[in-house]
């Protein structure tokens, strides 16, 4: 299968990106010429694929769906620190939304005009025409799910627009919802199982998309929709307006059977649609396996982006061109620990370049029931070290284009005399602040070590001697970097704990195809659909809980039949981790026994769930949203909490802001086209 090549047309050919001005939206300069032949189209098509690339790939796509949120709040150098605070600066003038806003309206057009001018192509296979428009279809619907779920009523069109346009109105969001689900519904009737090109939307991809909005359409309507104010959110409120004879109750109920189309039939599902499956072991979804250097070294790029749990993902290249310089995949910047200011090490391609914008949370740090027991000597979830790297191997010297090439004193080792210990190993007990032999690194040793839990169990010492984590971490040459135990993290630890700079590193953004240690421009592909999260989805589905609720009103039996796939195959250590058949057998028995599964099930439980399986994959915010279960975010997440300085509130923050632009150049203003509440 060949890879789906994006020719730049959004960029390179006239027509397939509106202008940028908001003032504009909806707008295109599509020709009559271009689509006058199937060639046309099917460019056409092609483009409305690579203008996914104007929100995916990019900081904001990554900030405004994981930060701020019960997982991820922000490091020492943050990009939009108040999307974690909830700060003055989340308002309507930042890019933060508008960056998203402009470009999916952008890709709506595209798709727009393939979906009208389609009809009036002779030159293609009726077949092969009908399958182009399911395509634009599926995009189509998938943008519109994408601003319907940040900003709630938006303007709704299904025609292309040619043209300044200054008159615009904010459709109801169960309009929007009737428009998407339509669209995917028409989209599955003519989509291919399988297609030529990897990247092309399939029947999966849209059975999974659909399963995605009837699940989030379920929770409908929201509190803020039936309360009356300037922003009308139902057509005919309080009642949200369905298909005939649909309710949020059919909506769960059609959510887990469009999911059942593509979980195959030894994950519980049907097995209707495609050939889809789990991959083992978990971090195979995201690095080269095995991986080099052990479970919790950096991600190597795999070799192929394609794979049986994959169902669909926004393509990136670093092919010339096929991406613009300055428009790659970033994401892989922004989840990464300091590490390359340490003894041993030096910046390169495989750890990464530290944007530092954003770490897991305290809470999100504790979700995995990572050993088997207290002596941390057996690994049960295998999904911590699949997500987070925890070691870093002494490279220091080595010369390249990938490498930030240091001098030979960041071999030596750590020594009071060199003056090189960092305030994150303090002098104890007069030992210095670790073995103090003078040997120094070679390279390859372990430079860095973040053990996951407090070794020996003890966090604090007194000075005067005995068994504390201290004394471990200073009878070892490398660093030594242990859980934070309470918030706030520090800017810089003393204690050798998680601070603002270093915390566990997020991996499964990884790009070492980069060309130098500092190039942004990374070409991993942004997945956006596989196989774990419509698992996840299905079993949510099955849950049916109400709006924030956290009690699950269906099936027990039918939840874990779901889950149960996703946790036996994190029990499965034999590919990942090198144990025995016999301890792989244990471990799954074991991750779903009494001890390591509550009584009951409640959607509490597949939030935190969802965060083992999918932290950082664009998705939790979109999660607490759609549930109502945003009490998560001040728990959770520090900075956010107005009990400690943040401002999080659910009236407010359940939406994010209608572009400032959008509101000022629409005819009228504020008056026709209003705000969200609270902003």
């Amino acid at each position: 299968m060949t890879k789906l090549t994006y020719i730049l047309l959004g960029l390179a050919l006239a027509g397939l990106a509106a202008c940028t001005d908001l003032s504009e939206q909806l707008v295109g300069n599509i020709t009559t010429q271009y689509f006058a032949s199937g060639a046309g189209l099917d460019a056409a098509v092609m483009g409305d694929y690579s203008l996914q690339r104007g929100f995916w790939g990019t900081e904001q796509s990554l900030e405004a769906t994981e930060f701020g949120t019960d997982l991820g709040t922000t490091g020492d150098q943050p990009g939009y620190k108040y999307l974690d605070t909830y700060a003055g600066g989340m308002n309507p003038s930042n890019d933060a939304w508008s960056v998203p806003w402009n470009a999916f309206y952008r890709a709506i057009n595209s798709s727009n005009a393939v979906v009208n001018r389609a009809p009036a192509i002779t030159d293609m296979d009726p077949t092969t025409k009908a399958t182009r428009i399911g395509e634009a279809k599926f995009l189509r619907a998938l943008d519109y799910f994408m601003l319907v779920r940040m900003f709630g009523s938006i303007p709704l069109s299904t025609t292309e627009s040619q043209g300044v346009i200054t008159m615009a109105h904010r459709t109801p969001v169960d309009s929007v919802y009737l428009q998407i689900v339509q669209d995917l519904r028409d989209a599955i009737k003519v989509l291919p199982v399988s297609q030529n090109n990897f990247g092309r939307a399939t029947k999966g991809a849209a059975q999974a998309l659909l399963a995605k909005v009837l699940l989030t359409r379920a929770y409908h309507p929201y509190p803020y929709e039936q309360a009356s104010g300037v922003v009308q959110f139902l057509t005919s409120p309080p009642n949200f307006l369905r298909e005939s004879g649909a309710s949020s109750a059919t909506d769960f109920t059609q959510a887990e059977a469009e999911a059942d189309s593509v979980i195959p039939v030894a994950a519980g599902g049907l097995g209707l649609t495609g050939s889809y499956s789990l991959l083992v072991p978990y971090v195979a979804n995201f690095c080269k396996t095995p991986m080099t250097g052990g479970p919790g070294n950096y991600c190597l790029l795999p070799s192929s982006e394609s794979n049986a749990e994959l169902i669909w993902s926004v393509q990136q290249s670093t092919t010339a061109g096929q991406f613009a310089i300055g428009g790659g995949n970033i994401d892989f910047v922004f989840f990464l620990s300091l590490y390359d200011d340490l003894q041993g090490m030096e910046r390169d391609c495989n750890n990464g370049r530290e944007w530092r914008r954003g770490r897991p949370t305290m809470h999100a740090t504790r979700l995995w029931q990572r050993f088997t027991d207290s002596t941390y000597a057996t690994t049960l979830d295998t999904r911590y070290d699949g997500t987070f790297q925890s070691v870093w191997y002494a490279n220091a010297t080595t010369t390249g284009a990938c490498y930030q090439t240091q001098a030979a004193s960041r071999l030596n080792g750590y020594t009071i005399a060199a003056g090189n210990c960092p305030a994150e190993l303090p002098k104890w007990s007069n030992t210095g602040c670790t073995i103090n032999d003078g040997v120094a690194f070679k390279l390859g040793d372990t430079a860095v070590f973040q053990p996951g839990y407090i070794v020996n169990g003890v966090a604090s010492c007194t000075g005067t001697g005995g068994a504390c984590s201290q004394a471990f971490r200073q009878s070892k040459r490398y660093f030594v970097l242990e859980p934070q135990q309470a918030e706030p993290a520090p800017n810089v630890t003393a204690i050798g704990q998680y601070d603002f700079r270093r915390y566990p590193s997020i991996k499964k953004f990884n790009d070492d195809q980069r060309p130098d240690f500092n190039n942004q421009d990374g070409g991993r592909d942004v997945v956006i659909l596989r196989l774990g999260g419509v698992l996840l989805d299905a079993a949510e589905a099955a849950c049916a809980a109400g709006y924030n609720s956290a009690t699950c009103t269906g099936s027990q039996q039918n939840i874990l039949k779901y889950i149960t796939p996703l946790r036996l195959r994190a029990a499965d250590c034999v590919a990942s981790h090198g144990c025995s058949a016999a301890t792989r057998t244990a471990n799954q028995t074991m991750i779903m026994d009494a001890n390591h599964m509550p009584a009951t099930i409640t959607l509490e439980w597949l939030l935190d769930e969802r965060g083992r399986e999918q932290i950082g994959e664009y998705q939790r915010w979109f999660d607490l949203a759609r549930t109502g279960l945003l009490h998560r975010v001040p728990d959770y997440n520090f900075e956010a909490s107005p009990a400690y300085g943040g401002f999080f509130t659910v009236s407010k923050h359940a939406l994010r802001p209608i572009p400032q632009t959008q509101i000022d150049n629409t005819a009228g203003g504020v008056s026709a086209f209003p705000q969200n509440p609270g902003y």
